[in-house]
């Protein structure tokens, strides 16, 4: 009974003690308060090492220490505490020699024990990172300063204790996504303190040293509170490093986001209107940044009361948030225009109310305002609210609301009213658009398009379809577009009106209507426009004849009528026709009474044609209608050609037999003739063309002979006709590499025969054989000495799940390749390196770095040791088409994080510098950052990997710039202290600078790093500083945007930066009160305390511009010590005078909470040496 009991409350004493961490004496409080079960401190001892297997973990802990390795453990994936495994190692007492050396023990189930992962980094953090400084707001208040922000926004971390089990997991998973940092031997659901600890000092930056570690240890053993969760979700959507997630939709991901972040904001007591105030006017950017996201998740799920108590705290209603349409270029909305698009018509008011600009937005600028918007979605509320605001109706939005009546047809008369109101504008202009009425036309509505032509609309010109109608690059009216759609109700309107039966267009590559309607086969449509005055002469000018397209739809009344409105029977003689004619057409479509239309109507019968068949009687003879071929041979047609690519039937044979062309035919294209025989289960006249030769190879004298890469052999192998194969094997028909390759596909056993009579190269065969789960294929080519050496020919080799993949000989170069590939056996892969060896065939260094580079790149490495010990070429750098990449085997390596793999081609000499050719080619370091590995990214640094290796021209970044984008902070601090280039240009092509890439994905904290080691927004580098804005601001990243602006205006404001002659920046210019305007006209200032308690006016720190300008400091110090306020002009002044002046006024100047109590002291830490025309101090 005690036993059960035990068992009972094991699991919860497991997890108090292991799990949570907490004492033993803790737990026996807990357990008897809770339970009433009071046990002996000795009973809780031996039970719970009897319930955990400590003795296994000490073995293999130790085991691993004596060989060099630090331990984590995991226990049904949860880490143990590194406390908890001390208890563990020291527990047992004494350990004899023999037991710390026997082999370990069988690993329970459950049990996992890994080498922590560690970054390599120790890196020094500047107090003034917007994170750091936002951090202080969360602690909680102090006697010092309880008037401070900080006071109102701290987090008290007792208010719902430990974080649960899930949303520990689901903040892990996000930082892994963050960082795709491989560790192989970890399972899909362990989570490691170290490998946290590597997430956490690649994105953030730590308050002191260790700050990091103990909180990776907390979010991995689950002792996690509400301030750590909230710190590191705050850090990661204020610098916009939530991570996307494959398995979720866009909105679904959008909204788990949005509920993930409302939600820990409202358990850590921010989510009441005080405290969403208070961070609203918080100026800091990190505030402002996570302001913009709540506001975004808000919208999202639809949060309306902290939308807004957002607005009535000052948040814009005009800002950008990410959002998925179904414009492929749009992806940022404002709020309304995202209201608009839900069709929430309670958030579209309560934006109004709150001043939304109606007509704002970068989607305005295609004309897709809210209005539009609102019609998509088919909300008529939203639609009439935004039209009483005076919603301008564009271009966009009539189309719009023609599409919409189409599914909507309640909708009419606001339909109606939209186009209206557009149309008043659009006929005052005089514009002629045609392209207007294109949904309209779409979605065969004839009333509109009436409306549209009794206001005296201008249709005509030419059009661009929305969609792909075949005929890329040719022009077509409105008119011929309502053909294509086969409304004749529409295109009755159009042919009365001034549009006309033609479209009035011209040019090489316009279609006339009724091209199109020949093309549609539309009979009635035809006779509209011929009836109406259709140019049919024009109209024969095409690609292709009126009748070859009538032909081609086997419309026997849209013939005749052609024909009898003067349609073209044939083209212009000349010596070869270039495509086929009607009535060729008519006899391929096996249509005898278009064939006699036309013959009667006297059409050529001896035509020659550049294609096959070559003439009208070559293709009666492939179809093997004798009606056709009797009516052509009566009227005249005596040409037949050598392109004929089959015969129709046993009697058409004969009769070419009979009539002496036959034997001309089958010189030149036998073989082909006699594969489509046997392809088509035509025995008879297989063998008849058997009998005459027709498997005799072509005659190089007749220029159109064709070779086919399908032998007879091959086909009949392929429709495993046994009486065939042995009748070619008798006629000396030579086995071929696909005749094999067929065979071992179909398991029709007739390898072994095709074997008897084989020799020479079968690599097709041989990579049909690796895909085969058994390896007797493989070794019946072995026995018959096939040679596998060699390229494939095209051909499709189907897997052994019937799935055929096309393989080309320009992707595949060795059987090798295919023997690496993730469907081949590994017995077979071994096979293959045994009989290559046993044979003496060396294997390629190229085709081997293919094979590896493959194998690498794929998810399978359990052939990988066997790959690596082949020679195999360094430099070779392979095109992947699928990847759209190319590889070297180092690049490859590096991008699927194979540590030991880098290690060994790096001892070898592999170029770690290596760009690589094509569009974003990336260096192995550029790759290793690419991936946040630290492992080897230190690897790289070790064996003289440049920092500054150059980017691709075409989508190509440095190291240091794709840290930027990927909000990689740590390696972006790292990458500095190595000397990277923090102002290197961008790719010529889709390319960032540093500064650029950061402020696109709204990276706060590496903006401002940047900025603070020196990335430069003068000179030449203006240009990128502009576009550093405009991104941030298209991209909905305010906060960043304005870090960008404050940066600037600092500059200007102290007068430290005006570049000579110019004027405000262009983003500034022409915007009456923009913040750098009013900047310009007086100086700024920002406030700190003296030691008296006192406030004094202090010129914004410096330490993040030491290239751009002279520090403020030497301009003006200002220190208000009473009436009047003293200022002390250091250029006009020597430091004693500055020192007399603090002592006088009793005060210490607080510089970044270091007091400054000389001016001696002041310029030892603010003089920087500057290269610029500016004279130093």
């Amino acid at each position: 009974m005690a036993n059960q009991k035990w068992d009972r409350y094991m699991s919860e004493i497991e997890r108090l003690y292991i799990h949570e961490n907490q004492t033993l004496e803790d737990v026996m409080s807990y357990m008897e308060t809770q339970h009433s079960w009071k046990k002996r401190q000795a009973q809780f001892t031996i039970k719970h090492s009897e319930s955990r297997d400590d003795e296994w973990i000490l073995k293999r802990v130790a085991k691993r220490k004596r060989n060099g390795k630090e331990s984590e453990v995991f226990i049904d994936g949860i880490q143990l505490h590194p406390k908890k495994i001390a208890k563990a190692k020291y527990g047992k007492g004494f350990v004899s020699t023999i037991s710390q050396y026997a082999p370990s023990p069988k690993t329970p189930e459950g049990y996992l024990v890994t080498t922590p992962q560690t970054t390599g980094m120790c890196l020094s953090w500047s107090s003034s990172l917007p994170w750091l400084r936002f951090m202080s707001f969360l602690d909680p208040p102090t006697e010092k300063a309880p008037s401070l922000p900080s006071s109102s926004l701290f987090v008290d971390s007792t208010r719902s204790g430990n974080v649960t089990k899930d949303a520990s997991f689901e903040l892990m998973r996000c930082l892994n996504s963050l960082v795709p940092w491989n560790k192989h031997k970890h399972l899909g659901n362990i989570y490691s303190g170290s490998r946290t600890l590597a997430a956490l000092s690649i994105l953030m930056p730590e308050t002191e040293q260790g700050q990091l570690d103990g909180l990776s240890t907390n979010l991995s053993t689950l002792k996690s509170g509400l301030r750590d969760h909230l710190s590191v979700v705050l850090y990661l959507i204020s610098n916009n490093l939530m991570p996307p997630d494959e398995d979720l939709s866009f909105e679904e991901q959008k909204q788990r986001d949005s509920r993930l972040i409302l939600s820990l904001l409202k358990d850590s007591g921010w989510g009441d209107p005080d405290h969403l105030r208070i961070l609203l006017s918080t100026r800091e950017p990190t505030a402002e940044s996570i302001a913009e996201k709540v506001f975004e998740s808000a919208l999202w799920i639809g949060d309306l009361d902290i939308v807004e108590n957002m607005l009535r705290s000052g948040m814009s209603a005009d800002g950008l948030i990410e959002v998925l349409t179904e414009a492929a270029d749009i992806w940022f909305l404002t709020p309304l225009q995202f209201a608009a698009q839900e069709g929430n018509i309670r958030l579209t008011n309560l934006l109004i109310r709150h001043g939304a600009d109606i007509e704002h937005g970068l989607a305005n600028k295609v004309g897709k305002t809210a209005l539009y918007f609102a019609i998509t979605s088919e909300d008529l509320a939203v639609v009439r609210a935004l039209l009483l605001q005076g919603a301008k109706v564009t271009r966009e939005c009539a189309r719009a609301a023609m599409e919409t009546c189409y599914s909507y047809p309640q909708a009419l008369d606001l339909v109606r009213e939209i186009i209206d109101i557009y149309l008043e504008e659009h006929l005052a202009a005089g514009r002629n658009d045609p392209g207007l009425v294109v949904p309209a036309v779409e979605s065969k509505n004839a009333w509109i398009v009436k409306h549209f032509l009794d206001r005296g609309a201008k249709l005509n010109g030419s059009i661009t379809p929305s969609y792909y109608l075949g005929h890329e690059g040719r022009d077509i009216c409105l008119l011929g577009f309502a053909v294509m759609n086969m409304d004749v109700d529409i295109v009755r309107l159009l042919t009365d009106s001034t549009v006309g039966a033609n479209g009035l267009c011209s040019g090489p590559q316009y279609m006339f209507p009724l091209t199109l309607a020949a093309m549609k086969g539309t009979t009635e449509i035809a006779r509209v426009l011929l009836d109406s005055g259709a140019d049919v002469r024009a109209a024969d000018k095409g690609e292709k004849t009126l009748l070859e397209y009538a032909a081609r739809k086997s419309n026997l009344i849209l013939c005749q009528m052609l024909i009898t409105h003067g349609a073209k029977v044939d083209r212009e003689p000349c010596d070869a026709q270039k495509s086929p004619s009607a009535l060729m057409t008519a006899i391929q479509e096996d249509d005898m009474l278009i064939v006699e239309l036309l013959i009667n109507s006297n059409a050529r019968l001896n035509d020659r044609f550049e294609a096959a068949p070559g003439s009208v009687l070559a293709a009666a003879l492939e179809v093997g209608n004798d009606a056709v071929i009797d009516k052509l041979i009566h009227a005249g047609a005596r040409y037949v050609g050598v392109k004929m690519k089959k015969i129709g039937n046993l009697q058409t044979a004969i009769l070419m037999k009979e009539k002496g062309v036959l034997a001309n035919v089958l010189f030149s294209s036998g073989r082909q003739i006699l594969v489509a025989a046997i392809l088509a289960g035509h025995e008879n006249l297989a063998y008849f063309l058997l009998q005459n030769g027709a498997h005799k190879e072509h005659d190089a004298r007749y220029p159109f002979s064709t070779s086919d890469p399908i032998t007879p052999l091959d086909a009949a192998t392929r429709t495993n006709n046994i009486r065939l194969i042995q009748a070619l094997l008798e006629h000396g028909v030579a086995v071929t590499d696909y005749a094999l390759t067929y065979a071992i596909q179909r398991h029709s056993g007739l390898l072994p025969i095709l074997l008897r009579s084989f020799s020479g190269r079968a690599p097709t065969a041989v990579a049909a054989a690796l895909r085969e789960p058994s390896i007797a294929a493989l070794k019946l080519l072995r026995e018959a000495n096939v040679d596998f050496t060699g390229a494939f020919r095209p051909l499709a080799v189907g897997s052994r799940l019937n799935r055929w993949s096309q393989v080309w000989e320009d992707e595949v170069k060795s059987v090798l390749e295919v023997a690496v590939d993730w469907d081949a056996e590994r017995s077979h892969f071994t096979f293959l390196l045994e009989w290559a060896a046993a044979a003496g065939i060396p294997w390629e260094p190229e085709l081997v770095s293919r094979a590896l580079i493959r194998t690498i790149l794929s998810n399978e490495h359990g052939r990988l040791a066997e790959l690596m010990q082949l020679d195999f070429d360094l430099s070779y750098d392979y095109w992947l088409v699928s990847e759209e990449f190319s590889f070297n085997p180092l690049q490859a390596a590096v991008k699927s994080q194979l540590v030991w793999v880098v290690r060994e081609m790096l001892m070898k000499g592999a170029d770690v510098n290596y760009l690589g050719y094509g569009p974003r080619s990336r260096t192995p370091l550029q790759l290793a950052v690419e991936n946040g590995n630290m492992e080897i990214f230190n690897l790289l640094l070790h064996y003289g990997a440049d920092v500054n290796g150059p980017a691709a021209g075409e989508g190509g970044a440095t190291a240091l710039q794709i840290a930027a984008i990927r909000g990689f902070i740590g390696i972006a601090q790292r990458l500095l202290d190595l000397g990277a280039d923090v102002n290197a240009k961008p790719a010529v092509k889709d390319g960032r600078t540093a500064l650029m890439g950061a402020a696109e994905h709204g990276r706060i904290d590496m903006l401002h790093l940047l900025l603070d080691r020196g990335a430069l927004i003068v000179g030449e580098h203006r240009f990128y500083f502009d576009e550093a804005v405009r991104l941030a601001k298209n991209n909905g990243h305010y906060a960043a945007s304005r870090l960008l602006i404050s940066f600037e205006v600092s500059l200007v404001a102290t007068g430290d930066f005006v570049e000579d002659g110019a004027e405000y920046p262009a983003h500034v210019a022409g915007v009456s009160g923009h913040p750098l305007q009013m900047a310009l006209r007086r100086p700024a200032y920002s406030t700190a305390f003296s030691t008296r308690g006192k406030p004094c006016a202090l010129p914004i720190p410096t330490e993040q511009s030491k290239r751009n300008f002279v520090p403020p400091w030497y301009r003006r110090v200002c220190i208000q010590a009473g009436n009047p306020l003293n200022e002390v002009d250091l250029r006009d002044s020597k430091r004693t005078q500055v020192d007399i002046f603090l002592n006088s006024a009793r005060s210490t100047l607080i510089w970044d909470r270091t007091p400054i109590r000389s001016a001696s002291r002041a310029h030892e830490r603010y003089c920087f040496r500057l290269k610029s025309k500016r004279s130093t101090l």
